[in-house]
């Protein structure tokens, strides 16, 4: 009985992820690790374009490629967010922004809000601006976790040398990037705007 209330419970809060847009492909056994975000983190300097090198998958990207996210300062600890990718051929892109509920305290931690959908994190573990970024966040959802991340260059592709350096802010904190799946970009792929 109890082993049907969690998977009941699992579903549930899979399908109310999904509407967040944050939900899975999968979801694992064991618990959410412990982590931090940078701690001298300035937005300033984030802002500008970022290519979705590898990620872990989530329901929403299914099929899409050429992905890639612009981030503009328009407020105090605000930045416009706008993510385009191609979908069947076609060039897709939604637009909200991106906040910081304590720019003093975590300022790598970031509330992102899109039209119509409710709110999600957005943890930055490290970054060095001009290279690589590394995003996540993970939900505990009883005996499972629910997690995301996204391995971003300032470039559609990274050496092995920076990609290893980006991985390396997951691994610190026990994070498994064996469930990461690279994205597809090449010569051909067109970005909005």
């Amino acid at each position: 009985m109890a082993n049907n209330l969690i998977q009941i419970l699992l579903l549930a809060t899979c399908c109310i992820a999904g509407l967040n847009a944050n939900v899975l492909v999968r979801s694992t056994r064991g618990a959410c690790p412990t982590f931090t975000t940078k701690p001298d983190f300035d937005y300033v300097q984030y802002a500008g374009v970022w290519f979705e090198i590898e990620k872990i998958p989530v329901v929403f990207e299914e099929g899409m490629t050429c992905i890639r996210a612009i981030y503009d300062e328009i407020a105090p600890n605000t930045v416009s967010v706008v993510n385009t990718a191609v979908l069947n051929g076609n060039t897709t892109a939604i637009y909200g922004s991106a906040y910081q509920p304590y720019p003093e305290t975590q300022p790598g931690y970031l509330i992102v809000q899109f039209p119509g959908r409710p709110d999600g994190d957005y943890f930055v573990l490290d970054t060095d601006y001009v290279t690589y970024t590394a995003v996540y966040d993970c939900v505990s959802v009883g005996a499972y976790k629910l997690e995301y991340a996204w391995l971003m260059g300032r470039t559609n592709s990274l050496t092995p040398e920076q990609l290893a350096t980006a991985r390396a802010a997951y691994t610190q904190f026990g994070i498994d990037i064996s469930t990461f799946e690279a994205t597809f970009h090449d010569e051909n792929c067109v970005y909005l705007p």
